[in-house]
């Protein structure tokens, strides 16, 4: 089996693009390719990322107009020539074994994804953790099928829940990432990402696979992770609202929310979402709204759908314990005042 590796990159930094490149070229098993998507670098980027390619005949480049990550990555897709695809985002890296025991699965099981282990922290806690890692031996099918949870129809609710929800998390601070990292798929099962959206993509993506796909947990360090805290959910949005229910919507129709254990995830994913739109644009110092407008959207919060959700004694039932404060807050029209003490 040939890897493809994607990273899709616009204007990065370097030193951390170095450095992911850095852990695939470690990497104990050899037979792979970097697909690098230049989503609409400036010129002085552009160049060095041409410099990048042309000095490794393992790096494939291609330029594309400024479309997002999730269409940089399907172009990639499109033009991989290896059997499995795997993502990398430029600023975070693999464990030196990754590539070796995703195929050791895949080439002993009937699976079309395997998802492995992600460790999410800080600079200093990630170098600490991959540097005590960085002689760890690749396992074995053998070794790596004792960690194997295999998702078959009795444990799907749960795992549909711990994508847009609380994720599996297993050893010493490892968890599976609700995201794109440490997934190997087979390329005939590659799954599109949904275009021209800026928030859960990756959700929705996650929950499309599970929908059509054999997946299966691998509970080893594959992924490291590096915190972000200029992410989209951080930032002013003025679009919050359309960026935030348009995805939404999508991820209801994928979820079976008369199933307790996956509406439990949704009850997460929803709040997590509120948050979103009061530190972007409600809460936020940047919109300077009129009284009436800032008025009409503290009402869209508390009566229309999706929100309105979050009042509903089904919500507050199975709601996770740091939500169902919250969910009261909410129905007493409370919550957003609430947020604007802390």
């Amino acid at each position: 089996m040939k890897i493809s590796v994607i990273i899709p990159v616009k204007n990065p930094d370097f030193g951390l693009l170095e450095r992911a490149l850095e852990s695939v070229y470690r990497q104990t098993f050899k037979d792979y390719e970097i697909i690098m998507i230049n989503d609409g670098s400036d010129a002085a980027h552009s160049a060095e990322l041409r410099r990048m390619a042309d000095e490794n005949p393992q790096i494939r480049l291609f330029g594309t107009e400024p479309k997002g990550v999730s269409a940089a990555r399907n172009l990639a897709a499109g033009k991989a020539e290896g059997d499995v695809i795997t993502y990398l985002d430029s600023d975070d890296f693999l464990s030196p074994v990754c590539f070796e025991e995703a195929v050791n699965i895949l080439e002993n099981t009937d699976i079309d994804a395997v998802w492995g282990g992600t460790f999410y922290g800080t600079e200093q806690e990630i170098r600490a953790r991959s540097d005590k890692n960085s002689d760890v031996r690749a396992l074995s099918f053998e070794e790596l099928e004792k960690g194997l949870i295999r998702l078959d129809d009795a444990r799907m609710h749960r795992t549909k829940a711990e994508c847009i929800g609380e994720p599996f998390r297993f050893g010493q601070g490892c968890y599976i990432n609700r995201g794109i990292a440490a997934r190997f798929i087979k390329k005939a099962a590659v799954q599109d990402f949904p275009e021209g959206i800026r928030i859960y993509e990756d959700a929705i993506w996650n929950l499309e696979m599970l929908k059509s796909l054999k997946v299966s947990y691998a509970q080893t360090e594959w992924y490291y992770y590096l915190a972000n805290e200029a992410s989209v959910s951080n930032a002013f949005n003025p679009d919050i609202i359309k960026d935030i229910e348009t995805p939404l919507e999508r991820i209801r129709q994928l979820l079976d929310l008369e199933n307790e254990m996956e509406y439990s995830g949704y009850t997460r994913i929803l709040m997590d979402s509120l948050r979103y739109v009061y530190k972007c644009l409600y809460g936020n110092p940047k919109w300077g709204a009129a009284a009436g407008e800032r008025k009409a959207l503290k009402a869209h919060i508390y009566n229309d759908e999706p929100w309105r959700e979050i009042g509903t004694s089904k919500y507050k039932a199975l709601a996770q314990a740091r939500d169902k404060q919250k969910a009261l807050l909410y129905r007493m029209k409370a919550l957003l005042f609430v947020w604007k003490l802390r």
